[in-house]
């Protein structure tokens, strides 16, 4: 054995020295050119190459490695939802190249820049205060709210589906990916154009915000998502509240609009994780009040919803006004369910996910969508 294979057994403890051996002489991974539209590049010979033009319905994802050539379509084949970041590139049909990178290896900010239960036993235990660092901000009353049913999606549709939708099924709310560090589905059709036109369609709208995820994140997905750095969690929930207005501003919706921000499932045995996610989202909605937005937060009902939960009525968090918690009963009903108790975020500030992914045709239109029923903030626009 070489003295760098000795040397690298005594400084990894965790691996064996064989491990190691191995891992030093392994070859770099196979690389393979890609060419279209005069552009070139060098990718994993493993990553997976879609033509955009030959299959217009394939879903641009930036949760998967993958390489994209030529524009999207329309009307993407997306699942529902889609959580983290991995490295991909995209050849646009003028040769443009853009690339994303793994989200886990991204700087510290939570911006999207632009397109390019298990329950614990702990459960009812109080955990120890949220560190608050500056006096409350005045809350922030909704501009606009909504009652009745809803669905979300990770990619929006085309504004020629939303029209046959509004038309034929029985929906009238749609949540919108707006942006955040771990958002899997890219702008798309989004755009503040999209979003003036399907409101004069009659649509509402709970924008949705996919920013770090639990530092003690587990995904048998394997999303491979920013995660919240216990040592920053608090700026960090700041950063992810100043780029969701900023992108809600782009995108031309008021102040006294909600955003929810999108935790998606974590064990909760984690007490140290737990107060993580609860000083992140304390940040979150105390920036989202001081840029003048409704706080919302998206979670399962045993989730962060259940975290958040605990410390309600404390003094020592920021308690998010609107509470958007997923139980998949398939029952549209907000109150009287026994994941979350009514005390809970009354009136007009919750929102349940009752069924999760799967297909819906209206007007000859299929969507993979996601139910939920509303009576909550929704978006005004400016």
């Amino acid at each position: 054995m070489s003295l760098t294979a000795l040397a690298a057994c005594a400084a990894v403890l965790a691996l064996s020295c064989s491990d190691v051996t191995a891992a030093a002489v392994a070859p770099p991974p196979a690389l393979r050119t890609v060419r279209y539209a005069g552009a070139s590049v060098r990718v994993p010979a493993d990553w997976p190459v879609h033509d955009l033009a030959a299959e217009p319905h394939t879903c641009m994802r930036y949760d998967r490695h993958a390489v994209y050539l030529g524009d999207p379509g329309p009307d993407q084949d997306c699942p529902a939802v889609a959580v983290g970041r991995a490295a991909t590139v995209r050849i646009a049909s003028d040769g443009t190249v853009t690339r994303t990178r793994d989200a886990q290896h991204g700087g510290p900010g939570d911006g999207d820049r632009g397109d390019r239960d298990r329950d614990a036993a702990r459960y009812g235990e109080v955990p120890q205060p949220v560190p608050r660092p500056r006096a409350a901000r005045p809350k922030v009353e909704p501009a606009a709210t909504y009652s009745g049913l809803g669905f979300d999606t990770c990619a929006a549709p085309s504004a020629d589906v939303m029209q046959t939708w509004a038309k034929s099924s029985p929906y009238h709310a749609t949540g919108v990916y707006i942006g955040g560090i771990d958002r899997a589905c890219p702008d798309g059709n989004l755009t503040p154009d999209w979003i003036r036109k399907v409101d004069g369609q009659g649509w509402k709208f709970f924008p949705i915000y996919v920013g770090r995820q639990a530092p003690c994140w587990k995904d048998p997905g394997g999303g491979h998502p920013a995660l919240i750095q216990r040592s920053r969690r608090w700026t960090q929930g700041v950063e992810a509240a100043n780029d969701a207005a900023n992108r809600a501003d782009y995108f031309g919706i008021a102040q006294g609009s909600p955003i929810y921000f999108d935790m998606e499932y974590y064990p909760r045995s984690d007490q140290n994780c737990v107060q993580d996610v609860q000083a992140f989202l304390s940040a979150w909605t105390d920036q989202l009040h001081a840029r003048g937005f409704v706080s919302g937060i998206y979670s399962s009902s045993g989730g962060a919803i259940a975290d958040m939960a605990l410390v309600y009525d404390s003094g020592a968090a920021y308690r998010a006004d609107v509470a958007w918690y997923a139980h998949w009963d398939k029952k549209p009903q907000l109150f009287g369910d026994p994941t979350l108790s009514d005390r809970y975020w009354p009136g007009h500030r919750r929102i349940k996910q009752y069924t999760g992914g799967h297909n819906e045709t209206y007007g000859g239109k299929r969507l993979n969508i996601d139910l939920n029923v509303l009576d909550a903030p929704v978006a005004a626009l400016e």
